[in-house]
């Protein structure tokens, strides 16, 4: 892990001295100088947690990155991600945006745009576990299982049923 914390501090071109005043003072210039020159190699997990945490929050770093070397180093900025259509590009953030402010009225239009949300969470959770640490740090095993459950009772009760594509 700590490797990794110190391949992001070289990349960045991170110095101590914004270490110390990205972490409120928490860590010091000279405490983030010892582990980047190698004389602390094994720093208090506090550190290292306050470390990450100024990591992943100013710079985007992924946190399963620096925790195991898994998926991407970078997470992506949300700003990379648009939908166009007929020459019109509409940015995801405003997308969300629009969506979230008037969900109420689309959810109470529909009762099948609801359940094809839930079922399209449900049936893609691997993608979206893969793509969203968001998502990730939202979804523990508890919560799918309890979406699960809730999804076979309704199929169960014949509320849910599927949906014709064509319709």
């Amino acid at each position: 892990m700590i490797d990794r914390i110190l391949q992001i501090i070289k990349e960045q071109k991170i110095t101590s001295y914004k270490i110390e005043k990205g972490t409120d003072h928490h860590i010091s210039s000279v405490a983030a100088r010892k582990i980047m020159i190698g004389e602390t190699t094994k720093p208090r997990r506090a550190t290292i947690d306050i470390l990450v945490d100024f990591l992943c929050a100013e710079y985007n770093v992924s946190r399963q990155w620096i925790n195991d070397g898994t998926g991407d180093m970078y997470l992506k900025d949300e700003a990379d991600y648009y939908i166009e259509k007929q020459g019109v590009r509409f940015e995801l953030d405003e997308l969300t945006t629009h969506f979230i402010d008037n969900q109420e009225m689309y959810l109470e239009k529909s009762d099948t745009i609801r359940l094809l949300i839930i079922d399209n969470i449900v049936r893609n959770k691997d993608f979206y576990l893969n793509n969203s640490e968001y998502f990730r740090l939202f979804v523990d095993d508890l919560v799918e299982k309890r979406i699960e459950k809730r999804l076979q009772e309704l199929k169960d009760l014949g509320v849910i049923v599927k949906a014709n594509k064509n319709t």
